[in-house]
């Protein structure tokens, strides 16, 4: 009987031994898993921090590199990842981003693990738009951006019977005002068909309509202040010259611009501004137009 309490008391010190082992074998797992939870949850929000801040910045470069580096900056502070000069590489068309940011370890500390750093960087192009969705089909020569101020035509003799019509499947003049309240998508180097004649019953309603939509906005009642989410801001093909269309024709599409609608103005005339403004769509466009286009290239 002797014996036997002997070898039970051993097998009780062998378990002890074992939890013992155990419990840091699970300790050291736990401290692992929580503490890569958190390594990972800050690579997600900084990475998240450092794209909007080269998107945001990459639209500054428009005006300029200091410019550019002005929004970017001002963006990450926003996301509690500031970041300086020496963080930003900027050339005429990108700006890259990046940042370090050192957490703070907890169960990890029992190793002696006191912190960890995760690094995050993006790099974001500005350039012209190849194609986008939301265009108006009222064509106009590219040599009048950015200085001329009206779309619509008095005299369709001017351009032979146009007006600078598109007809974009939208088969006469009501389907003509639909296109221009929601918009066409159309690619740079399309070739369209124009659409004679003035209808200017409808387009005057369809434009109406635009300028209604931004009732109350008051970043909308300015050129200088409206930006895409503006409906009175709209996109407008340009082609290379009205010469020799005669009534239905064919004209290429060589760019796009964005115009801002100012105002209706006798005798039947659309008023408004051509400005440089970025959206969104595929960029790779080349030749005339100030419609830009932003996008993630690292």
């Amino acid at each position: 009987m002797k014996r036997t309490r002997f070898f039970f008391a051993n097998e009780r010190g062998n378990v002890a031994v074992m939890l013992a082992l155990s419990l840091t074998v699970l300790l050291g797992v736990t401290a692992m898993v929580i503490d890569v939870g958190r390594l990972y949850h800050e690579k997600r929000i900084l990475q998240n921090a450092m794209d909007a801040a080269a998107l945001s910045g990459a639209q500054g470069l428009l005006t300029s590199e200091v410019s550019a580096a002005s929004i970017a900056k001002e963006l990450a502070s926003k996301n509690t990842f500031p970041v300086d000069d020496g963080d930003l590489t900027i050339t005429s068309q990108s700006i890259k981003v990046s940042k370090q940011s050192i957490v703070p370890m907890t169960f990890a500390r029992v190793f002696g693990i006191q912190e960890a750093s995760v690094k995050a960087s993006a790099k974001a192009e500005v350039g012209l738009l190849k194609s986008a969705k939301r265009v108006t089909p009222i064509a106009i020569e590219h040599t009048a951006i950015p200085n001329e101020t009206e779309l619509k035509c008095e005299n369709t003799g001017k351009h032979h019977g146009n007006c600078g019509y598109l007809d974009i499947n939208s088969n006469g003049a009501s389907g003509l005002a639909e296109n221009i309240i929601n918009g066409v998508e159309l690619e740079v180097g399309t070739n369209v068909q124009t659409e004679p004649g003035q209808k200017w019953g409808p387009v005057k309603n369809a434009i109406e309509t635009l300028i209604s939509q931004d009732a109350g906005k008051t970043k909308c009642q300015a050129a200088a202040t409206a930006d895409f989410s503006c409906a009175r801001i709209v996109i407008i093909p340009l082609i290379d010259s009205w010469d020799g269309v005669n009534g239905k024709s064919t004209v290429k599409v060589v760019g796009l611009a964005a115009y801002w609608i100012d105002r209706l103005d006798e005798p039947k005339r659309i008023v408004g501004k051509f400005k440089k403004v970025v959206t969104t769509g595929e960029i790779g466009g080349s030749g005339p137009g100030n419609l830009y286009g932003v996008k993630l290239v690292e």
